[in-house]
């Protein structure tokens, strides 16, 4: 990322910096991609970097005055190195590039204390939904997926799940605009079977523009698999990344878009109450999902578990959001095809 290089030796430019700049950047109410489920490499305090132990050390062991500190001094080095930048995230928030360096600020300032903040393994439930997205994702119905796009990937908490669901790793890509986020997912799935997956900081936006570069068109594009799964919410025009995401994929039965939260539409909803500087959308609705997909070519599918009366369904999805598009007959798909498992339900997630 490009605020990555940002140093702890800056006291004169933090003193400098707007103190209401820093109080309204969403740190103590930091978005979660997972709620509380999010993965690290494990370590506890020992596993901190010499940056992040001397802020909390600084803090007396209050992270979240060590996280405040750690954006500040990031901040400042923003004002120094890219001030036009840094005048648009105090005037202007909600500019692409503006709110590209807000997310990636806020995830790097959460990433770099993932150690003692966060669990070494999701939970038990957590992990039963993680597995339930992966499983649509790859449901076993066609050959495995060649090329596997995670949009927003943080620590890669799902990669171990694709893999199990029959995703070969070296197909995996994460992407993710926080590099200390992509520096936490390298380290925990850098050896054995998960190794041959790549991490790549990485915007949606560079994704596309590599496509593009490749050759991709009206014909589709190269992805047998793209996923949100707790991103999607970071974009501004929902609809319009869907439809960008759309042309990513393969023109086949076994093709798909998977949007997900395992934390629900609800969660979102409140995230984006406590954050709208970083979360500036929330999950599409069924009928806000067909609407995009029809004209797309796609049809919206959602997992057996979920129900089936629209009502149920759209209340299941307030807990654990879990949709897929996939591509219409006239498309390179099938029409009327069964909705994927994904898994039996349990307490609204799929089966382990």
């Amino acid at each position: 990322g490009s605020l990555r290089s940002a140093s702890m030796c800056m006291p004169t430019l933090l003193l400098s910096l707007p103190f209401a700049l820093v109080l309204r950047l969403p740190v103590r109410t930091a978005p979660r991609r997972g709620g509380a489920w999010m993965q690290y490499a494990g370590g506890g305090a020992a596993a901190l970097d010499a940056d992040a132990a001397a802020l909390l050390e600084e803090a007396q062991g209050d992270v979240e005055k060590a996280r405040t500190s750690y954006v500040g001094y990031t901040l400042a080095y923003l004002q120094d190195s890219m001030p036009e930048l840094y005048e648009a995230l105090k005037t202007d928030p909600s500019r692409p590039d503006a709110h590209a360096a807000l997310v990636e600020v806020t995830w790097d300032a959460i990433a770099a204390f993932l150690p003692v903040t966060h669990e070494a393994a999701p939970s038990g439930e957590a992990q039963r939904r993680l597995g339930a997205i992966a499983r649509v994702a790859n449901d076993g119905s066609g050959p495995p997926p060649s090329r596997f796009l995670d949009v927003g990937c943080g620590t890669g908490l799902l990669l171990p799940f694709a893999v199990a669901s029959g995703v070969p790793a070296a197909a995996y890509r994460g992407v993710d605009l926080s590099s200390r986020m992509v520096e936490v997912a390298r380290q925990a799935h850098g050896d054995g079977a998960l190794a041959a997956a790549a991490f790549d900081d990485r915007s949606f936006a560079d994704v596309l523009a590599e496509e593009v570069a490749a050759g991709a068109g009206a014909e589709g594009g190269r992805h047998d698999v793209v996923l949100f799964n707790g991103a999607l919410q970071f974009f501004a025009d929902p609809v319009a990344t869907l439809q960008q995401a759309a042309g990513l994929l393969r023109r086949s039965p076994h093709s798909r878009l998977v949007v997900a939260h395992v934390s629900g539409a609800a969660f979102v909803e409140r995230e984006r109450q406590e954050n709208p500087m970083t979360v500036l959308s929330t999950m599409p609705t069924l009928a806000e999902l067909s609407a995009i997909a029809g004209p797309l070519g796609l049809q919206v599918v959602t997992p057996s578990f979920l129900g089936t009366e629209p009502e149920k369904i759209e209340a299941a999805l307030r807990d654990f959001y879990l949709v897929v598009l996939r591509w219409d007959g006239e498309h390179g798909g099938v029409d009327g095809a069964p909705p994927p498992e994904g898994g039996a339900a349990g307490g609204g997630g799929g089966g382990a």
